[in-house]
């Protein structure tokens, strides 16, 4: 069954289960008790055996009262989304956790299963109001991480009658870059656009930077660092130069590495991020769309990862 139609049968997180929800088919084992009985009752019909005929209908009774108690064992269980988990990269494994309640408290859902088709299934005995658990699922690739569609199962109480649901999630994970060690060395500035890099130092570094001298006008070059004076004194336009921290000066670009796959940049640049972050260097980032500011901490490592996670190719 494709998601879209498991996603059409299924019930939304946290809502709890119904009879409109709740689907009840006889197993393997209940196909061959069916059959069985349906022999029975020929073959007692046939002879004119009443004994027969009296088992094989008291079996039918079961097989019909398993179908009511398998409705009960599932009728108002619901699954709920847990907080997402952080720091997730393509290649590793996602941990789902989830919250599992029924709407009578003191209700124990019997025997079972909870499985995704993409890791292994979890069976619980017990479910009792309140139970947590998590689910295993791999992720090989970055970007937003769809939750698969969860089916419950149960063949409680005979394991005749297999009653199943299906509940699927609105919620998205955001998967980081696989990341791969790799050499890298940062960059100097050039060719970046320097009103980016004094609205940057405006906004993030006032206090720190001094006037080193005057240069040049060249397009791109913020009209606000016009030396006016300058001007009228027929010198040309000439615009403020800034000296800042050396780490104000330095990005990380794609000539920070060697590579020119673009997925095993992306990896490589992710490691280099997180190198950085985690010595507490303040770099700037660079790479074909992308344009970050130099800054540090944990906000600006996260920016970046995201920005690489989401990224497309727009050619």
């Amino acid at each position: 069954m494709s998601y879209a139609s498991k996603k059409r049968w299924a019930v939304r997180s946290g809502d709890a289960l119904t009879r409109r929800r709740i689907y009840l088919l006889p197993n393997k084992s209940g196909i061959i008790f069916i059959v069985t009985c349906v022999v029975m009752i020929g073959f007692g019909l046939n002879y004119e055996n009443n004994l027969v005929l009296f088992m094989a209908l008291f079996a039918l009774s079961v097989l019909i009262t398993s179908v009511y108690y398998s409705y009960e064992n599932m009728k108002g269980l619901s699954i709920s989304y847990m907080d997402p988990p952080n720091n997730i990269h393509a290649g590793n494994s996602i941990y789902i956790p989830l919250y599992m309640k029924n709407e009578k408290h003191d209700h124990v859902t019997r025997e079972m299963h909870v499985m995704t088709g993409l890791g292994p299934d979890i069976f619980i005995e017990d479910v009792k109001s309140g139970h947590h658990t998590q689910l295993t699922c791999p992720c090989p690739w970055r970007g937003y991480f769809e939750i698969p569609v969860i089916r419950m199962e149960s063949t409680y109480p005979l394991g005749l009658i297999r009653g199943f649901s299906y509940c699927f999630f609105e919620e998205m994970i955001l998967v980081y870059p696989k990341i791969i060690s790799c050499e890298y060395m940062l960059q100097k500035e050039t060719g970046i656009n320097s009103a980016s890099r004094s609205e940057h130092r405006s906004s993030n570094s006032r206090g720190r930077d001094e006037i080193s001298g005057l240069k040049k006008y060249t397009p791109g070059d913020p009209i606000n660092l016009i030396d006016w004076k300058q001007l009228a004194l027929g010198r040309g336009l000439m615009v403020k130069d800034f000296s800042a921290d050396d780490a104000m000066d330095m990005y990380l670009t794609e000539a920070s590495i060697k590579s020119r796959e673009l997925e095993e940049q992306i990896s490589m640049l992710t490691y280099a991020v997180i190198d950085l972050s985690q010595r507490n260097i303040q770099f700037g980032f660079r790479f074909r769309e992308i344009f970050i500011t130099p800054d540090s901490g944990p906000e600006h490592r996260q920016r970046i990862l995201r920005e690489l996670a989401l990224y497309q190719p727009t050619s």
